[in-house]
């Protein structure tokens, strides 16, 4: 199942093939903080979740980090 990120419901990213695929853009895109652990999480309203594949792309890991509505 393909992962993605969210800001409250809106669809930031495409679809990735596993959540830590989403992190990596996450921690490059910048909604990545250091939580009061000292251990990195995302900004408020920021959620990785389960999400349907993107129609007509194949979900490789690494290709296409940026972020943007869809």
């Amino acid at each position: 199942m393909p992962y993605a990120l969210f800001e409250k419901e809106a669809k930031l990213s495409r679809a990735f093939p596993t959540a830590t695929d989403v992190w990596r853009c996450a921690e490059d895109c910048g909604p990545v903080v250091d939580g009061a652990d000292g251990k990195p999480g995302l900004e408020d309203d920021y959620s990785i979740k389960p999400c349907a594949p993107d129609p007509g792309r194949d979900a490789e890991p690494g290709s296409g980090r940026s972020l943007q509505k869809t």
